[in-house]
């Protein structure tokens, strides 16, 4: 197999398995970081985007919302005997890859409106509270694009998904993803600030504060 091919095998199988890839990063970066924020995300791909997912799938259960089950189809592919054939029907209204990925932009989506609608301290630098707003605007709107490109991609690159389950999984995953940052918040995770660019409300008065440690006393022996 030449590089050119393997580098698109590489992606392909990459974009196939996206929603596995952004749920086992977050959880990697909920724990090393302490982020409770991301924490709380990692919790609702793991509980709350598969019973919301299947709830769907329990009230979808129609013909016309099924495809024949495959690699493609399946979030974690089969694995099948030898011999045998991917015929057990799949309801992709909505898909799980479509779930998962509507969750988390849901989710990002909130935060970054948060943040921008964050009300700054009397006291903060007018410009570094520009810097965060003009940041959490790009954030937002590059979020909405990736949502939409992303969508387009999974339903012309895999001729599995239709427009009413990709829409569907935006409309009712992603307010999902909404709510449970809502939920987050209740539970401390207020400006989590996922993206990092919180800090630029800084107040003035806080950054003329001498910076001070804690140190330990050494002792004569």
């Amino acid at each position: 197999m030449s590089l050119l091919a393997a580098t698109r095998m590489t992606i392909l199988l990459a974009f196939k398995t996206l929603p596995l890839l952004l749920i086992g990063f977050i959880g990697f970066l909920a724990i090393g970081l302490g982020n409770l924020g991301l924490f709380i995300l990692f919790i609702g791909h793991a509980l709350v985007v598969p019973t919301i997912t299947e709830l769907l799938h329990r009230v979808t259960g129609i013909s016309s919302s099924m495809t024949t089950s495959n690699d493609i189809a399946q979030l974690v592919p089969l694995v099948p005997s030898s011999g045998a054939s991917y015929t057990a029907p799949v309801n992709i209204m909505p898909s799980y890859w479509m779930a998962h990925i509507s969750f988390f932009f849901g989710y990002l989506l909130m935060n970054a409106v948060g943040i921008y609608t964050q009300v700054p301290d009397k006291t903060a630098d007018k410009n570094m509270v520009a810097s965060r707003m003009s940041r959490a605007s790009t954030i937002i709107t590059i979020t909405v694009l990736l949502l939409v490109v992303l969508s387009m991609m999974r339903m012309y690159t895999t001729g599995i998904e239709t427009p009413a389950g990709i829409m569907l999984a935006i409309v009712v995953l992603g307010f999902a993803g909404v709510g449970w940052y809502k939920l987050a918040e209740t539970c401390g995770a207020r400006n989590s600030d996922i993206f990092g660019i919180a800090t630029q409300m800084i107040s003035q008065e806080t950054s003329k504060n001498t910076p001070m440690t804690c140190v330990y006393k050494t002792t004569a022996r």
